[in-house]
C-alpha cells in the first residue's frame, strides 16, 4: 500500500513508479504465460491477439480472466491495492494486455490519452493503469515515455489514425499538441528492470517509439475502472476482449487503512 506521500506524488505527477515490487519468481511465471500464449498454440477463448505489419506480434489482449497467473497479479494487494486508494472504492479490470515490442519490429503507440479511447466506451475518467515491466525496458528498445502532470490538462482532442500501425490508434491531434508540449524536457522516459510496476491515469498524455534495439520489450497492463463506471450504451461498441463486460471487483478482499506519513 501506498503511503501519503506516494499518494500525493501520484495525484501531482499522473503517475508513479514502484521499483522491484513483482518477485523475479513472479515475472518468470508471468514471461512464461506471455511466451504460451504468444507461441502459436490454442489459446483461451476470450484472449486476442493483435499482430504488426510484419506478423510479429503486438498486443495480447484479455489474459487476465483465464491465465491463472495474471488472474492473481490484477488481484495482488501490490498492484490492486494502490489502485482502490486512487479510486477510493473497489475497482473492475475494463481490459488487460501484454503489449509487446518485438526487436527492430515493435512500432510506435503514438502520443494520446487512454481516454482518448475510453471515453468513445461510454464511461467516465475514474480509471488507471497498472504497467509491470516483464522486461528490461530502456529507451532504445521503445519504453513508454510520459509527460508528467499532463493529466490536469483534461480530456484533449484525439483523431483516429490507421495508417501509422497495424492497430488503428487514436491519437492527440497536432494542435493540441503544440499547444501542451512545447519543451523536449517535458518528456520522461519510463526505464526500468523486471518487475517495476508504474500506475498512471487515465488522462496522462503518453506514448513510445519504435525498438532500435535488439532487446525485446513486454509489458504487462491492466486498466482498471471504479465497480459503478460501468459502459454506457454507444453506437459501436468494441468487442469484449477490449472492453470487458465482466465488472467483478478485482479489489474487494483488499482493507484500507489511512494511509502512512
Amino acid at each position: 500500500m501506498w503511503t501519503q506521500q506516494q499518494l500525493d506524488q501520484y495525484q501531482r505527477d499522473g503517475y508513479l513508479i514502484q521499483r522491484g515490487i513483482i518477485t523475479p519468481d513472479e515475472v518468470a511465471a508471468m514471461l512464461e504465460a506471455s511466451h504460451e500464449l504468444m507461441s502459436g498454440r490454442p489459446t483461451p477463448s476470450d484472449v486476442h491477439t493483435v499482430h504488426e505489419t510484419s506478423g510479429a506480434i503486438r498486443t495480447v489482449f484479455c489474459v487476465h480472466r483465464q491465465v491463472d497467473v495474471f488472474r492473481a497479479a490484477c488481484r495482488s494487494e501490490k498492484i490492486a491495492g494502490p489502485v482502490k486508494q486512487v479510486f477510493g472504492q473497489d475497482g473492475y479490470i475494463f481490459h488487460s494486455k501484454i503489449n509487446v515490442k518485438e526487436s527492430f519490429e515493435g512500432t510506435v503507440w503514438l502520443w494520446h490519452q487512454d481516454y482518448g479511447y475510453w471515453g468513445y466506451d461510454g464511461v467516465d475518467e475514474r480509471m488507471m493503469s497498472a504497467m509491470v515491466m516483464l522486461d528490461k525496458t530502456t529507451l532504445h528498445n521503445g519504453c513508454i515515455m510520459m509527460l508528467s502532470g499532463s493529466h490536469k490538462w483534461g480530456a484533449l482532442d484525439h483523431l483516429d489514425d490507421e495508417k501509422s500501425t497495424s492497430y488503428k490508434q487514436w491519437c492527440i491531434t497536432p494542435e493540441a499538441l503544440r499547444a501542451h508540449l512545447t519543451d523536449e524536457s517535458m518528456i520522461v522516459p519510463i526505464t526500468g528492470e523486471p518487475g517495476d510496476v508504474c500506475f498512471f491515469d487515465c488522462n496522462l498524455v503518453h506514448g513510445s517509439g519504435h525498438n532500435m534495439s535488439p532487446q525485446p520489450r513486454k509489458t504487462m497492463i491492466y486498466a482498471y475502472a471504479t465497480v459503478d463506471n460501468i459502459p454506457r450504451g454507444v453506437e459501436a461498441p468494441r468487442p469484449d476482449w477490449v472492453v470487458s463486460r465482466e465488472y467483478e471487483p478485482v479489489t474487494a478482499d483488499i482493507q484500507l487503512g489511512p494511509a502512512a506519513a
